[in-house]
């Protein structure tokens, strides 16, 4: 919103340029006056009925074959806070769900495009269709090439600019007209005219020049100077050059004659020097004189062949060629298109005239010559006055339009500054160049980017953008972004903010910005906002800095639908899902292992008995068997103070692979199953490792080999593939090397790699080496 204020004889009027909220119109009605954001500024009693509460939206969702979606149902209940984040592994359901949107917001049907199948969709607010143009979708694609549409419209309010450009339809076509007929009579490019006459007078604003010009008295008849081609830089070039200056008066005078002494070939207007040249030449290169053929020239009785030519030209030139000097200036003129429209002009005027257009276009006068041509063409133009009548009765309501969308024009500055503040260590900062013209609508918003190095610095438009990394792309991508939510946030726009991926390939200074952009949009309360993301850690910051953990929701896959689930333990997994249910859950057990190990690695060392004895557990080695549930207690109660029961005789192993048969046979697999993955990639690697080992007995010819070697994976898969490289086992022991290997090195800081693996995933892989 923005205001303009007229003084009245006992109020003040302010002009709404934009929607105020149904309160504030109230209390306007109430006290007499049209309020605009100014006003609200600066009455506390306005600014509190004013004041924003919390969405209350209900959204419905029920999807089914919308792209990879098969059925996908659920209720977001926006009444407690403006924002979901959704965890979701790659593949599982990001891209769908967002296209699924983007269709919606475009007013088209969402599709399944894999095996045509019918789609279904609806998406509700509070129990009706939800409006397509309350939906934003920030894609995880980076596109910077084109500014989007926020940038023209930021800060331009609906109704303002449509009754300015309703004011130009008509003065704009009067302008175009006596446009085009400065053009017939300046000969300069009708798009060019109002930059060149603007440059002359140096003034920014036409309609004033124009009215300006219109009064000044007449002047000398100057319709025989032709304003393009007396100032054409090639004819200026000639001009301002001292051989010309020094002897223009001479050359004219003997040019002239060349029309007027006996035998003369020249007509004046016709036919001079420089055609004569270019006629002859092209004979000549045609082959016209070679195939014997002669010219008859006017008045002559015999035909001329090329010599004879050569010599009559020759001749009649003579007055010119034969100062040296001169013949360069002729030369000179008939150099190319521009300089031989100079010489034209100066054939068509008299000595007097000529000696004017000298006197004009020295370098004192010449700024003064621009000025007067123009004078004459719009003095003696037949449409200046309808555009001068247009605009003066139109002049006061564009200047006050104008005025009040200067009052918002800072709000340009203020977005490319958030953007500038934001985003730390970008190589450029940016600001929009013509925020006036823009924020009318005149133009296109354009963007500059300052690269400063040291003492060096160089500007750049969007489009000569060429050496950013991914992460400074994104950055500019989200650029977009801010000013769609700026847009939005003007007019108060209901809007649901479909977020996917937005934190891809940004370091983490510019993670953390985002989350903060993110948590200010939430704060806004005709916004809501669904966080869909891949990136476990930048999940867990989004849902430890602003979204409620009864908001924050993981993606489960089942053969035939996607559900969403409230997510458990997303900041710290191992205190909030695990050290409570040890004892209650053989997986839990089991995935600790892992964990129990890396503590001891941080504390004792890699030589402590507890870490060789837990290495056992990781790796099949001679002891591995022998280790018991309850061997494996004692050394977690040492680690962590507990107390559990130590008397377990069932060896980990066997554990270990009856839990993973178990989570094989389960249907279902909801949440984040992190247990279960852990244990899972466990299996895979003892099951692999057994089946190396017992074949590379075989292979060796020792039935009692062990590894002793670190990495030990990776030195049974070098050695196997030495021993048997073209064993067909070798490609899904790859598998296990590329799938597992590093998921199973856990601590509570970096278990994010193995939560991008799907549950599926590891099932099939662990029944593939299990067949082996």
């Amino acid at each position: 919103m923005s205001e303009f204020a007229t003084q009245g004889a006992d109020k003040v009027m302010y002009v709404c340029l934009s929607p105020v909220t149904a309160q504030a119109a109230k209390f306007a009605k109430e006290k007499g006056v049209v309020l605009g954001v100014g006003e609200l500024v600066k009455n506390n009693q306005i600014k509190q009925l004013t004041k924003k509460q919390g969405s209350a939206m209900k959204l419905n969702i029920d999807l089914e074959n919308c792209y990879g979606i098969q059925k996908l149902k659920k209720d977001f209940d926006f009444s407690t806070g403006n924002a979901y984040a959704v965890y979701a592994p790659n593949g599982l359901m990001k891209t769908s769900f967002t296209r699924t949107f983007e269709d919606i917001a475009k007013g088209e049907n969402p599709k399944e495009e894999r095996y045509n199948r019918p789609s279904k969709h609806i998406v509700e607010v509070d129990g009706n269709a939800i409006l397509a143009n309350s939906i934003y979708v920030l894609k995880s694609e980076i596109d910077i090439r084109e500014e989007g549409s926020a940038i023209t419209n930021i800060l331009v309010h609906p109704e303002s600019k449509a009754r300015y450009d309703q004011l130009l339809i008509e003065l704009d076509k009067l302008k175009k007209k006596l446009i085009a007929s400065l053009q017939k009579v300046t000969k300069i490019k009708a798009s060019e005219i109002e930059e060149v006459i603007l440059k002359d007078w140096s003034v920014n604003d036409f309609p004033s020049l124009i009215s300006k010009i219109k009064k000044i008295p007449n002047i000398d008849d100057l319709s025989a100077y032709e304003y393009s081609t007396i100032f054409d830089p090639k004819a200026i070039e000639i001009l301002k050059n001292n051989e010309f200056t020094e002897k223009a008066k001479e050359f004219n005078n003997r040019y002239q004659e060349l029309f007027d002494q006996a035998g003369s070939l020249y007509t004046k207007g016709v036919f001079n020097p420089t055609r004569a040249d270019v006629a002859f030449g092209a004979l000549d290169k045609q082959g016209f004189f070679s195939g014997g053929h002669r010219i008859q020239l006017r008045g002559e009785l015999v035909p001329l062949d090329q010599v004879q030519l050569s010599e009559k030209l020759k001749l009649i030139n003579s007055s010119i060629d034969d100062d040296a000097t001169l013949k360069k200036i002729r030369i000179s003129l008939a150099k190319n298109a521009q300089t031989q429209a100079l010489m034209d002009l100066i054939e068509s005027l008299s000595s007097t005239q000529f000696e004017f257009l000298l006197n004009k276009l020295s370098p004192s006068n010449q700024t003064q010559f621009r000025k007067d041509i123009w004078v004459h063409c719009i003095k003696n133009n037949n449409d200046v006055a309808a555009y001068l009548e247009e605009y003066a009765s139109n002049k006061d309501e564009l200047d006050s339009i104008e005025a009040s969308a200067a009052l918002v024009a800072p709000g340009w500055t203020r977005a490319v500054d958030l953007f500038n503040d934001r985003f730390e260590d970008m190589p450029f900062t940016l600001s929009v160049i013509n925020q006036a013209q823009a924020a009318l609508g005149k133009e296109k918003a354009k963007l500059r980017f300052t690269f400063v190095s040291g003492l060096d610095k160089v500007e750049w438009s969007r489009e000569e953008i060429k050496t950013l990394s991914q992460g400074e792309k994104r950055a500019l991508y989200l650029l977009n972004f801010i000013f769609e939510v700026e847009v939005r946030k003007q007019v108060n726009q209901e809007t649901l903010f479909i977020i996917d991926d937005i934190a891809d390939s940004f370091d983490y200074k510019n993670k953390h910005a985002i989350v903060q952009y993110l948590k200010d949009i939430s704060l806004i309360g005709c916004f809501c906002q669904i966080i869909l993301t891949h990136n476990f850690d930048f999940y867990r910051t989004v849902a430890t800095n602003f979204v409620h953990r009864d908001r924050c929701l993981m993606a489960n896959r089942s053969a035939t639908s996607i559900t969403l689930t409230k997510a458990e333990g997303v900041n710290n997994y191992f205190i909030g899902m695990w050290r409570d249910k040890v004892m209650n859950d053989e997986s839990i057990l089991c995935a600790t292992i892992p964990f129990a190990r890396n503590l001891i690695e941080y504390t004792k060392g890699e030589k402590h008995n507890d870490f060789l004895q837990l290495t056992c557990l990781l790796h099949w080695k001679e002891k591995t068997d022998q280790i018991t549930v309850g061997n494996y207690l004692k050394i977690y109660n040492e680690i962590f103070g507990s107390t559990h029961d130590t008397s377990i005789v069932m060896p980990v192993k066997d554990l270990l692979f009856k839990k993973a048969n178990d989570i094989c046979a389960l249907t279902q697999h909801n949440g984040l199953n992190l247990e279960n993955k852990v244990l899972l990639s466990m299996s895979i690697r003892m099951q692999a490792e057994i089946y190396l080992i017992n074949e590379l007995r075989i292979l060796i010819g020792d039935v009692n080999y062990w590894c002793e070697k670190e990495g030990q994976f990776g030195y049974l898969m070098k050695k196997y593939a030495l021993l048997a490289p073209a064993a067909p086992a070798l490609r899904t022991l790859e598998k296990v090397s590329i799938t597992v290997s590093s998921n199973i090195h856990l601590n509570s800081f970096m278990y994010e790699p193995i939560l991008d693996l799907t549950v599926e995933h590891l099932i099939k892989l662990y029944k593939e080496v299990k067949n082996l």
